[in-house]
């Protein structure tokens, strides 16, 4: 009798119209793959934002290096690991990616010594190179010697960067102050050779439409290095801008600048001095102590003048 039973219900499940009905369950539970490429190329770009700089981890958050716009405007970055899968999806998704990456980046000109992570550009893949928006020069470095990888050539890509529109200046000191007296190698060295490497850089850029100053505490505007500087970026017939760190305007009184430091001028220099002064390690023929031990021995005495 039970077995009868079973029989019958199975029977009863076989029909076509319980069959027909179970399939249009399944159909009905049946999920289509999500087109990503169907979405506006806007909110991918979001979603390209939040896979490249969303951090997993606290020592992502560590700022890249410690001079200019490329050190405090850094994006902290998500892991490698979530960076490579993103390029790695396809040849659109990648080239979308890694072209919004490469934008969203200031890269340096020349490297610096403060433990910047990021790559310069001189490091950066070719094929990368158009997607450049924003590079920085940082001026003040090595000033006793500047290294001899400074030099506008080739292999710096310069004329390759299509989309580069603003290029970034970080003055780290200006040795044409009275205080390096003594220490340099002439008053005018230093601004002829960021003059000359300047007007190099901006004669290679051909989209190049704005060039933003900035610079530490001892930097006067109406200094020997700014003047060179202001006015060949007005010859190039460029846009002027100014970073946030220096705090100058386009209104500012020169009368007023000269005295802004007051007596600690001289002392503010020398210390910007120290920290900029990064003579060529493959050089042997610069010591650095004996010049970072005279600056601090002008340091002493412009502090104990004051």
């Amino acid at each position: 009798m039970i077995a009868s039973n079973v029989q019958n219900k199975v029977r009863l499940l076989e029909t076509p119209e319980v069959i027909e009905l179970a399939e249009g369950e399944q159909d009905s539970t049946h999920v289509e793959a999500f087109r990503f490429l169907d979405l506006p190329s806007e909110i991918r770009v979001l979603i390209y934002h939040f896979v490249l700089f969303t951090p997993t981890r606290k020592s992502a958050l560590r700022s890249n290096g410690s001079v200019g716009a490329s050190a405090k405007k850094s994006k902290p970055l998500a892991p490698t690991s979530h960076r490579i899968a993103l390029f790695l999806v396809s040849h659109l998704v990648h080239d979308e990616a890694t072209h919004y990456f490469y934008s969203c980046q200031t890269f340096r000109l020349f490297p610096v010594q403060d433990f910047a992570r990021m790559p310069s550009v001189r490091a950066l893949p070719r094929r990368h190179r158009p997607s450049i928006t924003t590079i920085e020069l940082i001026l003040g470095s090595s000033w006793t010697a500047p290294p001899r990888s400074w030099a506008v050539n080739a292999g710096l890509g310069l004329q390759e960067m299509t989309r580069l529109r603003t290029l970034k200046v970080f003055i780290q000191c200006d040795p044409s102050h009275p205080v390096f007296e003594g220490f340099r190698i002439s008053k005018d060295f230093y601004t002829e050779f960021a003059g000359t490497l300047f007007q190099q850089i901006v004669e290679r850029l051909p989209g190049l439409v704005q060039v933003e100053f900035d610079a530490y505490p001892s930097v006067q505007k109406n200094g020997s290095l700014m003047s060179r500087l202001l006015h060949d970026t007005e010859t190039a017939q460029k846009k002027i801008l100014w970073g946030p760190e220096r705090g100058w305007t386009d209104y500012d009184d020169k009368n007023h600048e000269d005295n802004e430091g007051g007596d600690d001028g001289g002392a503010d220099a020398a210390f910007d001095g120290l920290r900029a002064d990064e003579p060529d390690p493959t050089d042997p023929g610069v010591r650095e102590t004996d010049v970072v031990d005279a600056l601090r021995n002008a340091f002493r005495a412009v502090s104990l003048g004051s």
